[in-house]
């Protein structure tokens, strides 16, 4: 006895010989046509390869130029803007206390750099938004769930309903790099991070922050941290103005 076929297996040479039997069903190429379930095997085989497609060396090195540009750019304009045209930190300056508009004492420092952070962002976004869309995120926020012990990627709406209903405890353990590239639409399959650092004065050497006292990551640095949660071969880096990506 013949083994039944299977139904799939029956659909598909039903399909395939009816197809063959009428021209209008298949799109010729050359000599050889095209059936519809093949076609769109092929179409979902490449939508699946564009969405894994991680970035080349020649693009990372593409980003880490606008990145650096982006970090000297927000640096000058926010120097023009906030002392002067022309006018460059000192010690004295960042050293100096100011209140800001929540209404707290801080360092110059502190407001230069938190500016120049926002302006650097604002580049990137504008650098490679058009180009690069769906395959890069700025501060995107994860978290290390306790309990399956994995990485989880946090919806940007619902941190945002946390942040303006004052919920600042539910961001307790979470990471939030200023740049991370990843595959098209996936944050969690990161393949570089980046930090911006904005050192004042200039002349310092940029550095990652320790987390404080009473952190989960308590006496770990940032670039740690991310590393921890998003894996080693994302080479956390940073950004200045003066030295580039280090």
């Amino acid at each position: 006895m013949r083994a039944p076929r299977s139904y799939s297996q029956a659909t598909m040479d039903s399909a395939t010989a009816g197809c063959l039997r009428n021209p209008a069903c298949a799109s010729q190429v050359g000599q050889d046509a095209i059936l519809p379930w093949l076609s769109r095997a092929a179409a979902r085989a490449a939508e699946a390869a564009a969405v894994m497609r991680l970035w080349e060396a020649a693009e990372v090195a593409r980003v880490e130029g606008v990145l650096v540009e982006c970090a000297k750019r927000a640096n000058l304009e926010v120097n023009d803007r906030m002392l002067g045209p022309g006018q460059r930190t000192t010690r004295a300056i960042c050293e100096e206390k100011v209140v800001d508009a929540n209404g707290r004492t801080v360092k110059r420092g502190v407001l230069l750099g938190n500016a120049k952070h926002a302006a650097a962002l604002e580049c990137v976004q504008q650098e490679l938004g058009e180009t690069d869309a769906g395959r890069f995120s700025l501060e995107p926020r994860y978290i290390l769930d306790a309990k399956t012990g994995r990485t989880r990627w946090l919806d940007p709406e619902e941190v945002a309903r946390w942040l303006a209903a004052g919920q600042f405890f539910l961001l307790t353990g979470t990471i939030a790099p200023d740049v991370v590239l990843h595959a098209l639409g996936n944050p969690l399959q990161a393949q570089r991070v980046y930090d911006f650092k904005f050192p004042c004065p200039v002349t310092n050497p940029p550095r990652w922050d320790t987390y404080p006292e009473g952190h989960p990551f308590a006496k770990k640095e940032q670039g740690e941290v991310y590393s921890l949660l998003l894996g080693k071969d994302t080479s956390p880096r940073l950004v200045s103005p003066s030295l580039g990506v280090k």
